[in-house]
């Protein structure tokens, strides 16, 4: 089959398969760090790509190319980098056999980062020996006793953790394997850790909400105040200004909801990560231990819901100025338009008024010219006919006369009148 494949075709299929899960084989421990970049530091640290390729210089093994991700093996340690939108992700995997060695972490001290969260996962065993599982979970117990977990995955392994950071700004969870392979094992310390790195990328959000929520206070306040007012305004230049005071309301309204909107959508669209993985891995309780699930339900999902509520309340503000700028809007274009109408109404009286002393003027303007028409008649015809022939004369032709230029001044004017009705 000879078809042109699509250019992006192939790229997207090795995306799909770039970052498999870990495999973890028990007993294990795991770190993981959630890393925010830096801003505005005096200091010039190592980007964290950087600082992984220089690691995998000194091992001796490849290292990360224009990908955003890479894992390699370190003397017994498995290191995995990842890089996200707003964060980087670096997972450190060990066994726990006699030759453990520590993590290396001495390269983590210049990073061009900042450790939002990180997370300690301990596994052990109950497949070789179920005394020592018991015993280590009583350990659990005494040492957590406000621990939250339970049975996850079908009853094949069982978790616990505090959710409280330790000294290294780490929290930690411990494992208990009944039964999972080293590919589901995997996969499930990689659901424990994503669960706790997006529950703190979520709670990014909540600061933010508490402040925009005082905002939002202040704005709805005004736009009360501004309400009240549109009823009392007397002309048009209070409407005006009102106008004016509203739209600087919606432009703060639009600000504030640009300021926000990426980190309460990045709130909600984490949220949801947290619960796709609380799901994943089945959880159900064990005697009268409060299970993770519960727990975050009752301390996680209210920061969720009050970012949520504070998006709905910057729509509904926005929503609400946009219906009471249209009601000040249409307010101030009937002012205008009854302004307008008083403003042709006295124009027409004006033109009326104009017309009659027009007419007037025209009447005047007949008796003058014919005044003198008839004055200058009598002396052409004073040499030629006798006085009283004259008057009689003048007499029969003044009637003519006055209706004559009556008539030419009334034919000029509608002349004129044509002219410009043609113009227009």
């Amino acid at each position: 089959m000879k078809l042109a494949r699509h250019p992006k075709s192939q790229e997207l299929a090795a995306e799909l398969l770039s970052r498999p899960s870990p495999t973890v084989d028990t007993p294990a421990q795991i770190m993981q760090l959630a890393l925010m970049p830096m801003r505005k530091e005096k200091r010039a640290p190592r980007p964290i790509k950087d600082a992984i390729a220089v690691v995998c210089e000194q091992a001796g093994v490849p290292g990360p190319g224009s990908e955003n991700h890479h894992h390699i093996h370190l003397d017994g340690i498995e290191l995995r980098w990842e890089q996200h939108t707003e964060f980087s992700s670096i997972v450190l995997i060990r066994n726990m056999g006699t030759d453990a060695k520590p993590f290396p972490t001495d390269w983590l001290s210049d990073l061009d980062a900042h450790l939002l969260t990180g997370t300690l996962i301990t596994i052990e065993s109950s497949q070789f020996d179920q005394s020592r599982s018991n015993e280590w979970l009583n350990e659990w117990i005494n040492e957590w006793p406000n621990a939250v977990g339970g049975s996850v995955l079908s009853g094949l392994a069982e978790i616990a953790t505090t959710l409280q950071a330790n000294e290294q700004g780490l929290v930690e969870y411990k494992i208990i394997n009944h039964g999972l392979d080293e590919a589901r094992m995997g996969r499930l310390t990689q659901r424990l850790y994503e669960i706790e790195t997006y529950r703190m990328m979520a709670l990014l959000g909540l600061p933010l909400a508490k402040q925009t929520g005082g905002e939002l206070n202040h704005l709805e306040q005004r736009l009360v105040d501004l309400v009240e007012r549109l009823g009392h305004t007397e002309d048009l230049s209070e409407d005006q200004a009102l106008l004016d005071e509203l739209f600087a309301l919606a432009q703060s309204s639009e600000q504030l909801m640009a300021d926000t909107d990426y980190r309460f959508s990045a709130t909600q669209a984490y949220g949801r990560i947290v619960h796709d993985r609380l799901e994943e891995i089945g959880e159900v309780a064990i005697d009268a231990r409060q299970r993770l699930s519960e727990f975050l339900d009752r301390r996680f999902e209210p920061a969720l819901r009050t970012t949520a509520n504070i998006t709905r309340r910057q729509d509904h503000l926005s929503a609400r100025i946009a219906r009471v700028v249209s009601l000040a809007r249409t307010r101030v274009e009937v002012s205008l338009q009854t302004q307008h109408r008083t403003q042709l109404e006295a124009m027409a009286r004006r033109a009326q008024l104009q017309l009659r002393l027009q007419r007037t003027v025209e009447g005047l303007s007949v008796m003058a010219i014919s005044y003198y028409a008839i004055g200058i008649l009598g002396y052409l015809l004073g040499g030629w006919v006798p006085m009283g022939s004259l008057k009689l004369l003048i007499s029969i032709t003044s009637p003519v006369l006055l209706l004559g230029i009556w008539y030419l001044l009334r034919r000029w004017r509608r002349k004129l009148m044509t002219d410009a009705d043609s113009e227009d």
